[in-house]
């Protein structure tokens, strides 16, 4: 226990304790607020008693990761709202107040994905009713779209829970579900006709995020380039009788067919007449009962099948996300890397630069403000949304994009998007062992396409030699690759080594000094 914490609760960076009072023991769930804001809400079941009676939980890594300062802490029930504890904590040493706020001003919470983003229950009374609106009026002019295409959309997932459950968008929630019903049931032919929409929404100007071939993520900023809102839409399909609503639902006997309407906010919307049934199947039984708790956890059959059908684009972007929205991101070096400065030497003059995973944007500058044309890519909104900003703050130019190399429809579409008259060549560093297999083969048939065009493919990664080795920011997502395996990947798609290192002293971070190969590749 950190000194500063409040009596009937011990709280440090490592989790909280609760004692029950004398009116017996704590609920299913509890909230904690931090500085008055709902931080988490903790299944009961899922802490430690310990023999003084206190019941012991651990933050989500996400939140210990952000505790530092002085807060006030309250732990309450969620249904009624009476307090079970309260008083001050101190975590990390510092006196300072503790600030979970993020760089839009918005307080942060632990969402049902285990990570820190922002909430409708994170701002106050008339930030976040007007934030609603927007996001109801955009609901509604999604709902148009889909509607002139011919299909029939549905709110699902969390808007239709509070809409049956409440009339309202549900306070720890942060966005809007809607769903369709394709009246195709091969799943090849649910594809496709998701890809159409996808074209439809992006011809009337919706900027979208393709999760999965049954997932579309529609993003809306606030004017200046900063995400406000967002909408997710999702494919529902029948195969062999059984009904699927990506990326959660595979029901027997859940007809999607016939649609009433619902009230959110006031607002008529249409929603399945089973909408019981289908919150059922999404959320269980106890689906009426409030859970701030609640985190998904999609059935294996259902899963499996899904992603064998309609694929899953999102593997490991939550990290991505949550890193470059966060403090540590900071701790990546401003200036160009050596890589960088390596490949600078041997680029032909006036080559492009196509900078795929582009991370803090921290090489794009430098080749961008050395005067070449640059375009930057990466999975993360988060590191394109910073790119952008710092090119604009800082008067250098470069495009950026979000693009995701586990869509091969995506990676066909940036091909086709970059301009035919600019040399590009394809720079890609740390980001080979950062992928998966599928990620992998698309990256190769995007250095094949660069490189039929005369361009070179220019790459760095760590190998399967730095495996073993401590990793200054932490263990996430690495294959470690072996050179040689690399080099026969690139040689099936038709490229050639140019050149080749390997070894230490070449991606030198404070006291890490990892084992890296580089690559350079042209055309057979």
């Amino acid at each position: 226990m950190e000194p500063g914490s409040p009596p009937g609760l011990q709280a440090d960076r490592a989790g909280i304790g609760v004692r029950p009072d004398h009116r017996g023991g704590l609920p299913d769930v509890i909230d904690v607020l931090l500085e008055g804001r709902r931080m988490v809400s903790l299944r009961t079941d899922a802490g430690t008693r310990r023999p003084d009676g206190t019941v012991w939980f651990h933050w989500p890594a996400a939140l210990s990761a952000r505790l530092a300062g002085t807060a006030s802490v309250v732990v309450r029930d969620p249904l009624s709202r009476r307090v079970l504890g309260s008083g001050e904590a101190t975590f990390g040493g510092t006196s300072a107040r503790l600030d979970l706020r993020n760089h839009q001003g918005r307080w942060l919470s632990v969402n049902k994905w285990s990570r820190l983003a922002p909430s409708f229950d994170g701002l106050d009374a008339a930030a976040r009713h007007a934030l609603q609106d927007r996001l109801l009026d955009r609901l509604g002019a999604v709902q148009d779209v889909l509607e002139d295409l011919g299909l029939r959309p549905f709110v699902c997932y969390g808007t239709l829970l509070g809409a049956v459950r409440e009339g309202d968008l549900i306070a720890h929630d942060d966005d809007a579900d809607l769903g369709y019903l394709s009246s195709h049931e091969h799943p090849a032919d649910v594809v496709r006709e998701n890809l159409e929409l996808e074209r439809a929404l992006r011809a009337r100007g919706f900027p979208l995020v393709r999760h999965s071939a049954g997932h579309l993520q529609l993003v809306f900023d606030d004017g200046e380039g900063t995400q406000d809102h967002y909408i997710d839409v999702f494919t529902a399909f029948v195969v062999e009788g059984r009904t699927y609503l990506c990326f959660q639902v595979g029901c027997d006997d859940l007809d999607l067919r016939s649609l009433s309407e619902v009230t959110v906010r006031g607002r008529r919307f249409p929603a399945p007449t089973a909408a019981e049934q289908l919150l059922a199947a999404t959320y269980g039984p106890g689906w009426r009962t409030p859970d701030p708790s609640f985190s998904f956890t999609t059935p294996h059959a259902v899963r499996s099948r899904l992603r064998t059908w309609i694929g899953e684009f999102n593997v490991h972007r939550n990290h991505w996300q949550d890193f470059y929205s966060s403090p540590d991101v900071d701790r990546v070096p401003a200036a160009e890397s050596a890589f960088a400065g390596w490949v600078a030497e041997r680029l032909p003059a006036g080559a492009g630069v196509l900078d795929v995973g582009t991370g803090t944007a921290r090489d794009a500058r430098f080749f961008a403000r050395a005067g070449r044309p640059v375009h930057a890519v990466d999975y993360s909104a988060a590191a394109v949304e910073r790119g952008r900003a710092r090119a604009r703050t800082e008067g250098w130019a470069a495009d950026f994009d979000v693009v995701n190399l586990a869509d091969l429809h995506q990676v066909g579409e940036l091909v086709a998007r970059l301009d035919p008259s600019v040399g590009w060549h394809l720079y890609a560093r740390f980001l080979l062992h950062a992928i998966d297999d599928q990620a992998r083969g698309n990256l190769w048939t995007l250095a094949a396409a660069v490189a039929r065009r005369g361009g070179e493919c220019w790459f760095e990664f760590r190998t399967a030699r730095d495996e073993r080795a401590e990793h200054a920011f932490g263990e996430h997502f690495r294959r470690y690759l072996d050179l040689e395996e690399v080099v026969i990947e690139a040689k099936e798609r038709e490229l050639q080594v140019v050149d080749s290192h390997e070894g230490r002293g070449l991606a030198v971070y404070g006291d890490e000094d990892p084992w890296v190969a580089r690559l350079r590749l042209g055309a057979v």
